[in-house]
């Protein structure tokens, strides 16, 4: 595992705990020497989980758009020190994240978070890739998205098969060191069996 693509919101989240563990994943990716991969935004949670990889002096890749690179406020732009991708709109953003990423995280955030990690889940249940999946599910925040695929998998809403193939990538933890080190068992699960 050499990449880890990250998803997770541009805003600042009222429960600093988000804070606090989006920057030590940041620390712990440049300390493990893996590259972040994200949407190249300095605000918010995104914001604090490049400045743990940056006090670490870790490796930054960012996908943006042009709309964002555009934007006055130098915070919504990629800094000139990480390698950046702009991509035409948020579909190309979206794959180029996938395709660079061996592995993929999703911390709290909003619509655009929830969007990510949904298309990262339907392509692992459609056996598109088989790359670990994380959720840093932190005071329970993704609490309700695990309750609903439940639900939809004892009302026989989720095709079995295709839920043990997300069941067999998906690693859930509250904190950024055991959702890590999660991850690294999970990898080396997977490339045993192939």
């Amino acid at each position: 595992m050499e990449y880890v693509t990250v998803y997770c919101g541009s805003q600042v989240p009222r429960n600093e705990k988000f804070q606090r563990e989006a920057k030590a994943f940041g620390t712990l990716l440049a300390s493990k020497n893996l590259t972040l991969v994200f949407g190249g935004c300095r605000l918010g949670l995104m914001g604090e989980l490049s400045a743990g990889v940056e006090a670490e002096n870790g490796r930054i890749i960012g996908i943006t758009i042009p709309k964002f690179e555009a934007n006055k406020k130098e915070e919504y732009r990629a800094k000139k020190s990480w390698e950046v991708y702009v991509e035409k709109n948020l579909s190309d953003r979206r794959r180029k994240m996938m395709i660079l990423g061996d592995a993929f995280v999703a911390l709290p955030g909003g619509f655009g978070t929830l969007d990510e990690l949904t298309e990262v889940l339907v392509e692992a249940a459609l056996s598109m890739h088989q790359k670990p999946i994380g959720i840093l599910n932190c005071d329970d925040y993704f609490g309700h998205i695990l309750a609903w695929r439940k639900k939809a998998k004892e009302e026989g809403l989720d095709d079995p098969e295709r839920a043990e193939r997300v069941d067999r990538l998906l690693v859930v933890k509250d904190n950024a060191a055991d959702l890590l080190d999660g991850l690294f068992s999970k990898w080396d699960e997977i490339n045993a069996q192939q």
